[in-house]
C-alpha cells in the first residue's frame, strides 16, 4: 500500500492507505506464445502433460497468465486450478495478475508455493485424530539447533567425535548441520537412510548427524507440544516429505486433492527439487503444465535441480514446446546473454525482438568506491537526460557485504534514493532494531549499566533513540568531568553517564544532557512495564515491552520517533527510503514478537531476545511493508529473480566473489549428499569433481539472471587494485565481448564529474581562476544563474573565505581577570592556538590514559595521609577501582593493567628512596594569587621540604614523553610552581617562600625506574613578568600556531592552519 497525504495543514493531515491501481496487461502473444496458449486450452490428451522451455524474458509468466484466464472464462472453477511458483512474493504477484486478467475470485489462493501446498495437505484432517501442524521458522530452527549443540547433555547418545567438539559451539557448524538436515529431508531421507548413505560414501560424521537429527525432532515435538497443546511443530525441510507421506499413506487425503485440482501449472519449474517433483506426481491432475528455464535457476543452494528438468519431463511423458524470442531485452543485451549461456552444457539461444539495439557499458575502475560512483553517475545521467524513473533502475550484486555499503555512500552523495532489500541483515543485527533490543535487555536486567557494557550503551546514544554524536558526547563528558574535579574524583565520566541513565537523575541541567535524558526516559518507561507485570507474578509480554520502548522514544524536539520516521518516509528521497526500511524492520519486529507470544504464551521475554540475537538469518515473518516510491532497488541476484528494470548495473565481478567457486558446506558435506543423489556417484573424488562442475554452472546461471534483468541498458563494473582484488573471469568475458579485446591491459576508467549542483559549482569556481577570459565569464554567468535559482553553494556569500571575520574583539575585555595556571603557562608557550582551541572545548573526554593518571595521582597522595601503606596495598586499591578506569576486556585490559602496575611500582620505589632526602609537606596542594590581571591558580602534586628548609616541588607525569634536562630548565610549568612558592600563594599552612627548585617525575618512560628532570631555582620577578604577559596574550584576539615536536601527536592538528590536514582550501 502507499500512503497518501490529505489536507493542507500538515499538523492536522490524515493518512489514507490506498492500494496501488492494478491494471490488466496489454500482453499480445507472438506465434510461439500463442501456440502454448492454444495447446493448454485445447481439449484432448495432448494437453495433459506439457513443459514449456524459454529463456529469461521470453514471456513464460505472461503466457502462463494468458493461458489460465480463458480456462476460467470458459467455465472452469477457479478453485480447481492450482498454480505453483517459487516464492511467496512472486506467488502473490502472479495471483494478482491472474485475478485481474480473468476477473475471477476463489475461496483459496489460486497461486501457491510448493511449501504452502504441502502445508495445506498435512493440515487436512480427514479423521478427528489427525494432527494440526505449526511451522517453525528457519531462524527458530537455527537457534534451536545451536541450543542443543551447546547442551550436549540433552543428546549424549549422539557421541560427536572428539575432533568436532571445538566446532560444536560455533555458528558455522550449526549452519552446516542445519543444511545437512534440510538437504536430507528434502530428499525424503530417514535417519537410518542418512546413516547408511554416510557409510556408503565414507562420510563418518553423517551417523552422529543422523542421531542428532532424530533427537532434534523428538525434543522439538516434546518442547512445542507442551507449549502449543495438540499442534505439532514442523520445520520447512520436513513439510514436503510429510506431505508426500500423507498423500502416499492416507488415501482420503490423496483422493481429496486429486479430485480438487483439474489444472496444475508450475512456474519456474527449474527451481523445484526432487521431493517437490515427487509431490507433484502424487497429485496426478488431469492437466499439468510446466514452465522452465534451466539456465536461470537460482535456488541450487536450497536443493533446486535444474539439470534434472529434462530427465523428469522425459520420464513422465511431457510434450515439449519452446519460447525463443526475448520480449524484454534489446539485441545488445540479448547477444550478451547468449554469449554467457553458450557455455552451459545444453545451451538454448534467445533472439531479440525489440527495435532498439540497447546499450551495454562495461568499465574497469580503480576501487570499489569508484565503481559505486561510476554507477551513481550513470544512473543520475539516465534520470536527468533520458527521464528514466529511479524505480526503473536497479543495482545487482552477487551477495550482500561491502559492495552494498559502497553503493549506499555513493548514491547518498549523489542524492539518489535507494531501497536495499531488508533481508540482507538478520533482524537482531539491523541498526534500526538493535537499540530497542538492548534497551529491552536493560529493562529485564540482562544487560547491566556498567562500564564493561559501554559499547552497547554508546550504540544507543549514537542511534536516533539518543541522537548524540561524537562531539556532543565529548562535550557532555567535559561538562561532567568538571563536576568530578570538584566532587568524587574516583568516578569516571563513563560511570557518571551510566548512573544518570540508571537513575534518570542528573547533576547538571537536562538541557546540557539531552541525549542522556531521551535514553534515560525510554529505559525508565521500559522498566515500569516490567515492574507492573512482576507485581502480578506474571512474565511481561515481549510485545508490550517493545511497544513501551518504541512508543516512548523521541527526537530532540520531543516528537515521537514513530511519527518522525513516518513523516520522513512520506517525504521520499534518500532519507525517506531509509525511513521506509527502518519502519519495515520495526513492523517485522512487532510481528515476530506477536508470533512468539502466541506460540509460547507465558514464556520469559528474554528467550525471544536471545533467539533474535542469535539468528544468523532473518526469520520469515509475514508482515506488512511499505510500498516503495520512486527509488533505485539495490539487491542480490537471488532477490532480483523474476523482476525487470530499464537500467540495471551489475557490480562486484571480482575474483573469488563472482564467481564464488569455494565449495559450500565442506565440513559435513551436504553438497556431497546432494551431488551423490543427483549423479548417483559414490566415489568421493568423483562426487567432488561433479559438484565443482555443477558449482561453475550455478554461478554462471546467476550471471545470466543478472544480465537478463535489463530492458534497455546494462552497466557492468569491476575494479583492479594492486595487491587487493582483480576483476573475475566473468568481467573479462563481458569486457571482451563488448570491446573486442581483453581488459588486462586496459587503463582504469577515470570517473566523470558527479552530476550534482555541488559538483557543478566546484567546477565553475575552478573555472573562475582560468587564464581563459571567455571561460571565466561563462563560469561567472552560470554561477549567477544558479545562485538566482536558490542553489546555496553557488552564492558567493556562502563561500569559505568570502566573509569577513565575525569579530575582531579580544576574547576578554581589557579589564577582565584572566585565569592562568602553570600547566596553561606551559601549554600556551608551546602553541597558543592549541591552548585556545582546547580551552574552548576542543579536547577529548576522559581516555584510559587520562583516568589512569588521575588514579596514580590519587594513590600517590594516599601516602601522605597513610604513610604506612605498602606497595601491595596500593596495587589492591588500583585493582579494585580498575573497572572505573578501563572498560576494555580480555588481553587489552590485561595489557593496560600491567602498564599501570609498572608506573605505580616506579613511583613507589622513587618515594621510598626519596624519604631520606626531603620531607613530604603536602599533596594536591592548591594555590591562588592575583598577579596583575592574572588570577594565578592551580595545584601541586607534591610539596616537599629539603634539609635546608626550602620548598621543593614535584610534578608527576604518568603519560607524557620524557624530556631532556636542558628542556626541564626552561619548563614554564615548573617555573610557575616556583612562583607560587615565592608568592606564598598556597592555601592553609605555608611551606615557606624559599624555593629549592622543582622537578618533573616521569613514570611512563621505558626505563625500569622513574626519571626525574629537575629545574634549579628561578628568578622571582622574571617568572612574574611572564605570567602577566601570558594573561594579556591569553585574552587577545589572535593566537599563534607554532610548529614543535608535539605537533605529531597534537589532538587539534586537523584544524591547524599550518598543518597539511588543517590548511584551508583557499590558501595559496
Amino acid at each position: 500500500m502507499v500512503a497518501k497525504a490529505k489536507a493542507a495543514d500538515r499538523s492536522a493531515r490524515k493518512i489514507e492507505l490506498i492500494r496501488p491501481v492494478l491494471a490488466p496487461s496489454n500482453f499480445s502473444p507472438n506465434s510461439e506464445q500463442q501456440a502454448v496458449i492454444d495447446s493448454i486450452n485445447s481439449s484432448g490428451s495432448k494437453a495433459a502433460r506439457l513443459i514449456v522451455f524459454g529463456g529469461a524474458g521470453t514471456g513464460k509468466t505472461s503466457t502462463l497468465v494468458e493461458s489460465v484466464a480463458p480456462q476460467i472464462k470458459s467455465g472452469l472453477d477457479p478453485n480447481s486450478i492450482l498454480v505453483l511458483s517459487f516464492g511467496r512474493e512472486r506467488a502473490s504477484e502472479l495471483r494478482d495478475q491472474i485475478v485481474i486478467q480473468s476477473g475471477a475470485s476463489a475461496f483459496e489462493p489460486i497461486v501457491r508455493t510448493f511449501h504452502s501446498l504441502a502445508f495445506s495437505i498435512i493440515n487436512t484432517q480427514v479423521d478427528p485424530e489427525d494432527p494440526k501442524y505449526v511451522l517453525i521458522s528457519g531462524a527458530e530452527q537455527d537457534s534451536f539447533i545451536r541450543e542443543l549443540l551447546a547442551n550436549p547433555e540433552h543428546s549424549p547418545e549422539v557421541n560427536w567425535p572428539k575432533v568436532l567438539e571445538p566446532a560444536l559451539s560455533t555458528k558455522g557448524f550449526a549452519r552446516e548441520l542445519r543444511d545437512l538436515i534440510l538437504r536430507a529431508s528434502e530428499r525424503n531421507f530417514t535417519y537410518k537412510k542418512l546413516t547408511e548413505k554416510g557409510k556408503l560414501l565414507n562420510e563418518p560424521w553423517w551417523e552422529p548427524a543422523a542421531k542428532f537429527w532424530k533427537i532434534y525432532d523428538e525434543v522439538l515435538a516434546i518442547r512445542y507440544g507442551f507449549i502449543s497443546g495438540t499442534a505439532k511443530r514442523i520445520d520447512s525441510s520436513s513439510i514436503i516429505s510429510q506431505g508426500i507421506f500423507d498423500l502416499t499413506n492416507k488415501p482420503k487425503v490423496r483422493e481429496a486433492f486429486q479430485n480438487k485440482f483439474k489444472l496444475i501449472i508450475v512456474d519456474e519449474f527449474q527451481e523445484s527439487d526432487n521431493s517437490q517433483r515427487e509431490l507433484l506426481n502424487l497429485l496426478a491432475s488431469d492437466q499439468v503444465i510446466l514452465f522452465a528455464d534451466p539456465q536461470s535457476a537460482i535456488g541450487q543452494f536450497r536443493g533446486a535441480d535444474p539439470e534434472g528438468v529434462r530427465a523428469f519431463a522425459d520420464a513422465n511423458g511431457y510434450r515439449q514446446l519452446f519460447l525463443t524470442t526475448s520480449m524484454r531485452t534489446p539485441d545488445a543485451i540479448t547477444d550478451l546473454g547468449n554469449a554467457i549461456s553458450s557455455k552451459f552444457r545444453n545451451p538454448v539461444e534467445t533472439v531479440g525482438s525489440k527495435a532498439e539495439s540497447g546499450k551495454v557499458d562495461v568499465a574497469k575502475l580503480a576501487s570499489q568506491s569508484d565503481c559505486a560512483n561510476y554507477i551513481a553517475h550513470a544512473f543520475r545521467s539516465a534520470h536527468l537526460r533520458e527521464g528514466i524513473p529511479w524505480s526503473e533502475m536497479a543495482v545487482i550484486l552477487r551477495s550482500p557485504g561491502a559492495g552494498i555499503s559502497a553503493i549506499s555512500r555513493a548514491f547518498a552523495l549523489n542524492n539518489i534514493p535507494i531501497q536495499i532489500a531488508s533481508d540482507a541483515l538478520a533482524l537482531g543485527e539491523n541498526p534500526a532494531i538493535k537499540p530497542i533490543l538492548t534497551i529491552a535487555q536493560i529493562a529485564l536486567g540482562k544487560i547491566k549499566l556498567v562500564p564493561a557494557n559501554w559499547d552497547l550503551i554508546e550504540e544507543i546514544l549514537f542511534s536516533e533513540f539518543g541522537g548524540a554524536d561524537a562531539l556532543s558526547l565529548r562535550q557532555m563528558r567535559i561538562d561532567l568531568g568538571k563536576l568530578r574535579e570538584s566532587g568524587d574524583a574516583a568516578k569516571s565520566s563513563t560511570q557518571v553517564i551510566l548512573e544518570i541513565l540508571d537513575h534518570n537523575d542528573a547533576p547538571l541541567p537536562w538541557e546540557q544532557l539531552l541525549s542522556l535524558k531521551r535514553v534515560a526516559d525510554v529505559i525508565a518507561e521500559a522498566r515500569k512495564v516490567v515492574r507492573m507485570n512482576n507485581k502480578g507474578g506474571a512474565q511481561v509480554d515481549i510485545a508490550d515491552l517493545i511497544w513501551a520502548i518504541w512508543n516512548s522514544a523521541k527526537n530532540y524536539d520531543g516528537d515521537q520517533l514513530a511519527n518522525v520516521w513516518r513523516n520522513r518516509a512520506l517525504k521520499g528521497g534518500v532519507r525517506g527510503a531509509s525511513a521506509d526500511r527502518d519502519l519495515d524492520a520495526v513492523i517485522t519486529l512487532f510481528e515476530s514478537a506477536r508470533r512468539f507470544a502466541e506460540r509460547m504464551p507465558g514464556s520469559n521475554p528474554q528467550l525471544f531476545l536471545d533467539q533474535l540475537l542469535s539468528e544468523s538469518i532473518q526469520s520469515d515473518a509475514i508482515a506488512a511493508r511499505g510500498q516503495r516510491g520512486d527509488v533505485v532497488n539495490v539487491m542480490t541476484v537471488h532477490s532480483a529473480k523474476g523482476l525487470e528494470w530499464d537500467l540495471v548495473a551489475i557490480t562486484g565481478l571480482q575474483e573469488g566473489i563472482w564467481p564464488n567457486l569455494r565449495q559450500r558446506g565442506s565440513l559435513l558435506g551436504s553438497e556431497r549428499l546432494v551431488e551423490s543423489e543427483r549423479s548417483q556417484l559414490t566415489a568421493r573424488r568423483e562426487i567432488e569433481a561433479s559438484a565443482a562442475n555443477a558449482l561453475i554452472e550455478d554461478e554462471r546461471r546467476l550471471l545470466n539472471v543478472a544480465v537478463s534483468r535489463a530492458k534497455k541498458a546494462l552497466v557492468v563494473t569491476a575494479y583492479s587494485k594492486e595487491d587487493d582484488s582483480e576483476p573475475s573471469q566473468y568481467f573479462e568475458e563481458i569486457y571482451e565481448f563488448v570491446h573486442g579485446h581483453s581488459s588486462i591491459d586496459a587503463e582504469n576508467f577515470d570517473l566523470p564529474r558527479a552530476l550534482t549542483p555541488q559538483a557543478l559549482v566546484s567546477t565553475l569556481r575552478r573555472d573562475l581562476e582560468s587564464q581563459d577570459l571567455a571561460k571565466r565569464e561563462f563560469a561567472a554567468r552560470l554561477l549567477k544563474t544558479l545562485a538566482a535559482n536558490e542553489i546555496a553553494s553557488a552564492k558567493s556569500e556562502n563561500w569559505l573565505g568570502a566573509l569577513a571575520l565575525s569579530s575582531e574583539e579580544p576574547v576578554l575585555p581589557p579589564d577582565a581577570q584572566v585565569s592562568v595556571s602553570p600547566s596553561n603557562l606551559q601549554s600556551f608557550s608551546e602553541c597558543g592556538l592549541k591552548w585556545f582551541i582546547e580551552r574552548s572545548g576542543g579536547r577529548d573526554g576522559d581516555s584510559t590514559a587520562q583516568l589512569l593518571g588521575v588514579a596514580i595521582h590519587s594513590l600517590a597522595a594516599m601516602l601522605k595521609s597513610e604513610p604506612g601503606l605498602t606497595y601491595e596495598d596500593l596495587v589492591n586499591r588500583l585493582e579494585n577501582g580498575w573497572e572505573l578506569i578501563d572498560g576494555n576486556k580480555g588481553w587489552v585490559r590485561d595489557y593496560q593493567f600491567k602498564k599501570a602496575l609498572e608506573k605505580l611500582e616506579k613511583f613507589y620505589k622513587w618515594h621510598a628512596e626519596n624519604k631520606s632526602q626531603r620531607t613530604l609537606f603536602a599533596v594536591e596542594a592548591e594555590f591562588e594569587k592575583v598577579i596583575g590581571r592574572a588570577l594565578f591558580n592551580g595545584s601541586v602534586d607534591r610539596v616537599e621540604i629539603d634539609q635546608e628548609g626550602r620548598v621543593y616541588i614535584v610534578d608527576l607525569k604518568t603519560g607524557a614523553s620524557d624530556i631532556s634536562k636542558a628542556k626541564s630548565e626552561e619548563h614554564k610549568q615548573l617555573a610557575g610552581y616556583q612562583l607560587a612558592v615565592y608568592e606564598e600563594a598556597f592555601s592553609g599552612d605555608s611551606p615557606g617562600n624559599q624555593s629549592a627548585g622543582a622537578e618533573l617525575l616521569f613514570l611512563g618512560n621505558d626505563s625500569k625506574s622513574a626519571s626525574a628532570k629537575p629545574q634549579l631555582p628561578k628568578d622571582h620577578e622574571i617568572i612574574k613578568a611572564e605570567v602577566i604577559a601570558a594573561a594579556d596574550a591569553m585574552s587577545a584576539n589572535q593566537f599563534t600556531a607554532t610548529v614543535n615536536e608535539r605537533c605529531r601527536m597534537c589532538a587539534v592538528k586537523a584544524i591547524c592552519p599550518i598543518q597539511p590536514h588543517g590548511r584551508t582550501v583557499i590558501d595559496k
